[in-house]
Order: structure tokens, then sequence, then C-alpha cells
């Protein structure tokens, strides 16, 4: 039944002022019945990682229930679950989740950050090392190992072994020195002398500039070199004297000649004569006696000299300075005249070494001169020799040996020729193969007659390429008198007991694509850095022609 209508009244509480209320009730329509009423809800568009999902919002739900839809969803637990996206800045547990999503534009996505269960980032199963923590051993050998290109390391300064650490750095570029220092067995302790533990140390500087990226100091191999060549260790003011080069050079090759074996195991070779040795065959002739006959020797040597030539006579170029030291005037007594003679002395090679040697001979002695008060003093020549990256032996060889020479020049013309073949028959390969396919997009596969009846022919087929022309004949491998420069020790400096000795090795050789210019290393001391050809010879002072040179 319809409620009782109820009749307005007054109420008035003592001592309070009045208040009127007025209660209506609504009659109630027995005909046409009250709508029912429906909770309102929003979809929103929701992304997680690479997934999208759409989460639906009722009325009156709360930012805990949508974190728990969407926990169902992506399994990203509550408390990991962080949103950008919605108005007003990140999502909070006591926004109202309803206004939020209403504030959203149309076509709005939700970016949820979280990880989900069972994808937790787990502790690394090896330990971590940092690159400052590895010792330079251990950075050398992991860079190997990615095949990361690293430039050699550098040899520290122990008080003016600069001379020392260049010739170091040269001899250890050579594949054949070093292998055969690795195959060195030091005797035991008990008839070791002197020159085996300078060749155990020499081995050990060379493993320790091939594993290690920072600068070696070779404090070991320096008191090894010291006592056994007592003018390396003299003293000056307090420090070590400068020495030279070619001496420490020459010392160092004379004491492993007698360490180091010949690769046949024989004890009379050795490994340093069949790496730097030559014979050089030399006629002496006496210029005041016609009738004395003409003495000839053959003697072996390991450094080819390259004389500088004289005021009036200079040398420019290394062939003419070596030119110049395999013809020399002597003084000596002769048998026939009874008397001292000139002599001249003439040589040529015989045979020619694996690697070969060249003295610039820059340092000599000056007399004393009373005239001007000067006493006798080693000076330093700085005129400028000219060289470049190969050096062609023929003219200085003994007509012997040029004919063995010959015969392998004739083979490299005859490779260089089958290779310059080769590439003229892929070149025109190439063009046929580049014309046939333009043609057959245009025309049919079948061969095109002309109007004379002819047909157009394919290209011949063109040589395998990885076949070479031997070298050898017989068996036996053939000379052709040709050098590549691969080291170089230079000496920078107005004088020949001071000034700074440099270390150049060959790091690449140009390929006329990636490597324009053959690249080189630089070894100044414990710096290592790299420059080209061009540089070398173009802009620094290695040719001489200055008074630093």
């Amino acid at each position: 039944r319809p409620p009782a209508r109820l009749k307005p009244c007054l109420l008035k509480p003592s001592g309070r002022a009045e208040l009127e209320v007025v209660i209506a009730v609504k009659r109630h329509n027995s005909k046409a019945p009250s709508p029912p009423s429906f909770a309102m809800s929003l979809t929103i568009k929701l992304k997680w990682v690479k997934e999208e999902f759409d989460v639906t919002i009722e009325e009156g739900s709360t930012v805990e229930v949508f974190k728990t839809q969407v926990w169902t969803l992506t399994s990203v637990p509550t408390e990991r679950q962080k949103y950008v996206g919605f108005p007003g800045g990140m999502l909070k547990d006591t926004d109202d989740i309803m206004e939020k999503a209403k504030k959203l534009k149309p076509g709005a996505k939700i970016m949820l950050i979280g990880t989900a269960e069972g994808n937790e980032v787990k502790a690394p199963t090896e330990k971590v090392v940092f690159e400052e923590d590895l010792t330079p051993e251990e950075k050398a050998k992991l860079l190997k190992e990615k095949k990361v290109e690293i430039l050699p390391a550098g040899i520290k300064n122990l008080g003016n072994t600069c001379y020392m650490n260049s010739c170091l750095q040269c001899l250890n570029h050579l594949t054949d020195l070093r292998q055969a220092l690795e195959a060195y067995s030091a005797p035991p302790a008990d008839s070791r002398d002197i020159d085996s533990v300078l060749t155990s140390q020499f081995r050990s500087v060379t493993q320790a500039l091939r594993n290690t990226t920072d600068a070696i100091v070779p404090m070991q191999f320096v008191m090894a070199l010291r006592q056994r060549f007592p003018r390396f260790a003299e003293t000056q003011n307090g420090g070590f004297m400068q020495q030279d080069a070619d001496e420490c050079l020459r010392g160092l090759l004379t004491v492993l000649s007698g360490t180091l074996k010949g690769e046949g195991g024989s004890d009379g070779t050795n490994r340093i004569d069949e790496l730097f040795s030559f014979q050089l065959k030399s006629t002496l002739k006496c210029l005041e006696c016609d009738e004395e006959a003409p003495q000839d020797s053959v003697e072996a040597q390991r450094v080819l000299l390259c004389h500088l030539g004289t005021q009036t006579d200079q040398v420019s170029h290394i062939h003419q300075g070596v030119s110049l030291s395999l013809k020399e005037h002597i003084e000596k007594q002769s048998p026939v005249l009874g008397r001292n003679a000139q002599y001249e002395k003439t040589s040529a090679l015989d045979t020619l070494p694996p690697y070969l040697i060249v003295q610039f001979a820059r340092f000599g002695y000056k007399g004393a001169n009373e005239w001007a008060g000067t006493s006798a003093s080693k000076v330093k020549l700085t005129r400028k020799c000219a060289f470049s990256n190969t050096f062609d032996l023929f003219d200085c060889a003994s007509p012997e040996l040029k004919k063995r020479l010959s015969v392998g020049r004739v083979k490299k013309k005859e490779q260089e020729d089958a290779r310059l073949e080769r590439e003229r028959q892929a070149m025109t390969a190439d063009r046929a193969a580049k014309a046939a396919k333009a043609g057959s997009s245009s025309s049919s596969a079948k061969p095109e007659e002309k109007k004379d009846g002819d047909v157009d022919m394919k290209p011949a087929e063109v040589a395998d390429e990885s076949k070479d022309v031997d070298m050898t004949a017989g068996g036996e491998e053939h000379d052709t008198g040709y050098y590549e420069l691969v080291a170089i020790v230079s000496h920078k400096g107005r004088t020949a007991d001071g000034g700074h000795y440099v270390g150049w090795v060959k790091h690449k050789s140009a390929d006329g694509k990636d490597v324009k210019e053959d690249q080189w290393i630089v070894f100044d001391d414990e710096t290592a850095s790299l420059t080209d050809w061009k540089q070398l010879v173009g802009y620094t002072d290695l040719q001489g022609g200055k008074a630093d040179t």
C-alpha cells in the first residue's frame, strides 16, 4: 500500500534557535515503476613490455583492486607495479582510480613497469671483474681472446737505456728469433754462465712484451747485460752514460750466437748466423805493384756497412753508401816491394741472409787539432742519406750470386705476369657476366643470331686464382735479392755520447684498400704510437740532413 502522507511539523528545542524541517515523501506510482540503477565502468588500455591488455574499472573500485586485476593478467606483484601515463603523475594507493581513468584522453595507454614473478634478476654465477681490477697481463690476455688489436707494450728507461730498449723492440719483432728464444733451454744452475743468464732474461723480456699492455721494467736483463758488457755500466755525474745502440746490438748477437743452436741441432751452427750472417767475398789488389798477385778471401759478417762519404764525395742514398763500403783503400806492408803500399779492397756478397742488418756509419772519431785547441772526440755525421721501404742487393752481389738471383727474378717475373693475367681475365669475365645479365632481362635465353649468321659466344673460363706460379724448381727455393724494411733504430741528437734512441717497427703492409700506407709503430721507451710510411720519411728526420737528426 502507498505510505501515509506525513504532515509538516515544527521542532522547537528549548534554548536553541527554531529549526524548521520539512520532510516530503514522493507518492508511490503503482502504474509506472522506477527504472533500475546500473554501476558505471570504464575500460583502459594497459601496455606491459610487448603486450597490451584491456582493464575494466568499476565505479567505486580502488587502486588496490585495480592492481590485483593487473597482477592476474601479468603476474607482476602489486608491490612492484609502477604506472606511467595517469594524469597527475605516478599512481598512488590513495588516489581515486575512477577519477584518474575519467581524465584519460581517448586512445591513451597506460604503461606498466615491473618484473613478473619468476623473472627476477638473479645474482651472477661468476664473479664480476672490472677492467680497472685486471692486471696488465690479464688485460692483454682478454683482449687477445676477443681479437682486439692493441699496441705492443713499451720498455721503461732505467737510466739512459734507450739504446737497449730500441734494439730489444726491433729484435722482438723478428718471428724467427722469437721462436728460437722460445725453444732455448737453459743449462743447470751449476753450469750456467753469464751468456746463458742473459739469453734467459732476453727470452723473459720477449714473453713479457707479448703478454702485457703496460710498459715492462727489464731490471734483471739490464743487470745481466751490464755484467756481461761492463762498458754499458759506465757512470758519469752519478748516472749511467749513454751508449751506442750498434754496440749493444752486436753484443747481443754475439751472446746469442753461442747459446742458440741452429735448426739442424749440430754444434757447428747457431741460429744467429742462420738468420743474420752472410759471406763477403773480397779481393785485395796492390795499386803500386802489378807483379803482386791479387789476394782473394771470404769472411762472414752479420752487419753491412753504409758509409756516408766525405765532404767532397758525399753519399745521398743507401745504395751509394753500401757500394762505397764494399770498396776501400788501405795501406799495408807489401811482400814484393818490401814497404808499405796502397791497396784496393773490393768486396761483394756471396750469400744473402734471411734478415739483413745495415748500419749507417754516422758515428766516427775526430782527431785532435793543436791549432784549434781541440782534443780527439767522437762525432756524429748528420748528412742526409735517403732510403726506401725496399732494398735491392743485386748490384752488390758477386758474379756467382748474381746468376742465382737472375733465376729467382725470372721466376718472380713469371709469377707477377701470371697474377696480372688472372686479374685481367677476371675483369673480362665480370664484364661479360654483367652484359649477359643485362641482355637476359630484355630478350630470351636463346643466343641471338647476328645478321651475318654468327652467334655470340660465352667468355672463356678464367684460370683458378688460387694457383700461383711456383717459385721453386726441383724443390729448391730461389732468392731475388729484394729485401723489405721491417725495423729501424734511430738516434736523435747532436752528439754521439748523448741524444736519444727510438725504435721503429713495421706493423701492417699497405693493401690498397683498408690500409693505404704501410703502418709503423714508434717505440719511444715506454710509449708506443702509430704512424705511416709517408709520415716516417716525409715529416721526420730519419734520413738525416739536420743538426739534431
